[in-house]
């Protein structure tokens, strides 16, 4: 059995002016309400302020707005935001911050590259220690001069280690 379609469905049409006024107003009185639904979805998906404005052929206005009108109006007459705020997106904002981190970051990387070529230089214009040469090398006097220096070395550590140990009985 065949099935005959009974209507044409759902079809796109083009947008062209109405030109038979009852026509156009029955067309009003249809869509206003999808109008209206279509910006309440468009304000629950993207958290946007929406006021709108439609007048009849009649002159009757009908409106929408979400949070509320006033606060709509009060945006839009007194410009209280700053059109860069309003147009600013959320993800222009992270975009920006994040360039702002890389900024930071490329800093640090210059200043810990300055510090390392300080101490790069450093190290270079520093005299070399005794106890730097494997120890096979070393004449018997300087042998004599390493083990001199672990020596005062020793006390030192020592002292600091009695240091600490007295202030832990103290406490």
């Amino acid at each position: 059995m065949e099935s005959l379609k009974r209507t044409k469905g759902r079809q796109s049409l083009k947008l062209k002016f109405i030109e038979e006024k009852n026509s156009r107003i029955v067309s009003f009185s249809k869509r206003r309400n999808g109008i209206f639904k279509k910006a309440s979805e468009f304000a629950v998906l993207t958290g946007s302020d929406i006021a709108i404005y439609i007048t009849n052929l009649s002159g009757k206005t009908y409106s929408f707005a979400h949070p509320n009108i006033e606060s709509v109006e009060s945006q839009f007459l007194e410009q209280t935001l700053s059109s860069e705020s309003i147009l600013e997106l959320p993800q222009e904002v992270r975009v920006r911050e994040i360039i702002q981190l890389l900024d930071e970051v490329c800093d640090n990387l210059k200043e810990e590259e300055q510090r390392a070529t300080i101490v790069m230089d450093k190290k270079d214009l520093r005299a070399k220690n005794v106890w730097e040469d494997p120890i096979g090398k070393l004449t018997p006097d300087e042998a004599e001069k390493v083990k001199k220096q672990l020596g005062e070395w020793r006390t030192i550590i020592f002292n600091i280690l009695d240091q600490q140990t007295q202030r832990g009985r103290a406490t």
